[in-house]
């Protein structure tokens, strides 16, 4: 074989041994432009590290969520001479520059990094609850730009809403043991609280099913720290001193440890005691009546008038059947235009079906009604309400206490949707009354307090008594859980509940 000797491989120039030397000089070379891109790149990312409290990776460590498909990585390794072709408004087709593609996912990348590490270096995390939590991650798949600006309005309404937080995480916290407490029943928890099938016990060793049911179990835990005033140990202080004794570990994580050959168990904290039983469920009981109360008045302050004002057990066993007298401020908390377009879809409206909404307010009902197709009348017993429902909404209205009048008055309709006054169980008696203005095989639709569900005084009992013989308008359920704060945007945090009936057709 002579200098003039061929190797020829398939889809490839044809290389002699004549130059094969610059080849493999060519080899080493590339092979050194890499490693020098290698070093450079992780001493520039050591430098952009320290520049910033946030980091941005062009390989993400396994385990770490990620919010789109899409790497740094790709970007990166696309040339400066490459596009990409993305749709504006669902059509449009741009191409944009590799390097701006690039910056744009860098910079995304970053700034969700720092909106992180700055909640963690102030502390504002400790400021959430679950649901806070879960917001704060939403905003991140989409972060405002991390500006001075931005950073002190973020952290500022953080602060300054902190009570609030605070507030609305031990409501959300015990709403989510016990389906029970949204009726605030007296709005107070009592000395047992339950986790139905929290740990999955079908292994060796039983852990929590969902990280939504541990992070339930440690906002309580949490809570009772900081109501006694002690910073709360992080998950991985398995113990700690405090005046010469062993703390116990911490029971979210001794829950997890215990052997499923000794259950049921009970397990002990410093604020209560867990027996975790075979099938799953956790029985949490307080030891400390001092932080119960004291949950109990924080819980009262969350809820507000709405209930701290209607529940008078001494009162709801001896009042009359029907409340004579109007609600405090003709109970007005008027439902907000997204909360009523929520429940009018839950009647199914046809065109020209007619429609009564009673204690009608601002109307809010009404008009989604009638947006639907309905044909919409209203009675409302504050005068200037009334005269702007008719006047300024068209809508026909008449202009009374509807707990006086009576279908010879107003007539029956196919559908009554009505937000009814929550206070003292005066939406049970609207209720009650407005059945009766229900065509046979019409519908009535109400927002109620979630009180009505579970409340056992004689005026709760009776309108019980009214959905045993009624039909639900969806399968079996009655009763539908309305979002958490749905009357925020007037003044009440009280939990709310649709109640969906159709009236027999005989």
């Amino acid at each position: 074989m002579n200098a003039q000797t061929t190797i020829d491989a398939p889809g490839q120039a044809v290389a002699t041994f004549a130059n094969i030397d610059e080849l493999c000089e060519g080899r080493n070379r590339a092979l050194a432009h890499w490693l020098a891109a290698y070093d450079g790149f992780h001493t520039e990312t050591r430098a952009a590290g320290l520049a910033c409290i946030g980091r941005a990776f062009l390989s993400i460590p396994p385990g770490n969520n990620r919010y789109d498909e899409s790497t740094l990585a790709a970007d990166f390794l696309r040339a400066p001479d490459q596009f990409e072709t993305e749709r504006l408004d669902g059509w449009k087709e741009v191409k944009t520059p590799a390097r701006e593609v690039f910056e744009r996912s860098l910079t995304r990348e970053l700034d969700r990094s720092a909106w992180q590490a700055l909640l963690d270096l102030t502390g504002g995390g400790e400021l959430m609850d679950r649901q806070a939590k879960e917001e704060w991650r939403a905003s991140l798949k989409d972060p405002a730009p991390f500006t001075p600006e931005n950073c002190k309005a973020t952290f500022a309404h953080l602060w300054g809403n902190r009570r609030e937080l605070f507030l609305r995480g031990i409501a959300n916290t015990f709403s989510r043991l016990d389906r029970r407490f949204r009726s605030h029943d007296g709005f107070k928890i009592g000395a047992r609280l339950i986790i139905d099938g929290g740990l999955d016990t079908d292994y060796s060793a039983p852990h929590w099913k969902a990280y939504e049911r541990r992070d339930t179990f440690e906002d309580v835990e949490r809570l009772l720290y900081e109501l006694d005033g002690k910073p709360y140990p992080s998950r991985v202080d398995k113990a700690r001193r405090e005046d010469g004794e062993e703390w116990p570990a911490l029971a979210s994580e001794a829950v997890t440890k215990l052997s499923r050959a000794n259950l049921p168990e009970v397990v002990t904290g410093p604020y209560f005691r867990v027996r975790v039983f075979k099938n799953g469920n956790l029985h949490i009981w307080f030891e400390r009546e001092d932080l119960l109360r004291e949950v109990n008045r924080l819980l009262a302050e969350y809820y507000g008038e709405a209930i701290g004002d209607g529940h008078n057990e001494t009162e709801a066993h001896s009042a009359p059947e029907y409340h004579l007298t109007p609600a405090k401020n003709f109970g007005a908390f008027n439902t907000s235009p997204e909360l009523a377009k929520r429940v009018a879809g839950f009647a199914d409206i046809h065109k020209g079906q007619s429609v009564l909404e009673p204690s009608a307010g601002t109307g809010e009902l009404a008009k989604a009604a009638r947006a639907l197709g309905g044909d919409v009348r209203c009675m409302e017993i504050q005068p200037g309400l009334a005269h702007e429902l008719a006047q300024v909404h068209g809508f026909r209205t008449w202009n009374g206490d509807f707990l006086k009048a009576t279908p010879a008055d107003l007539g029956t309709f196919d559908l009554v949707l009505m937000n009814p006054p929550f206070d003292r169980g005066r939406d049970c008696d609207h209720v009650r009354h407005a059945w009766q203005f229900v065509k046979p095989g019409g519908k009535l639709i109400a927002i109620m307090s979630a009180r009505a569900e579970y409340g056992e005084d004689s005026r709760h009992k009776a309108l019980h008594r009214l959905i045993e013989g009624a039909q639900s308008c969806y399968g079996r359920e009655s009763w539908h859980d309305l979002p958490p704060g749905s009357f925020a945007h007037a003044g009440t945090q009280v939990n709310t509940v649709a109640l969906t009936l159709r009236k027999p057709a005989t």
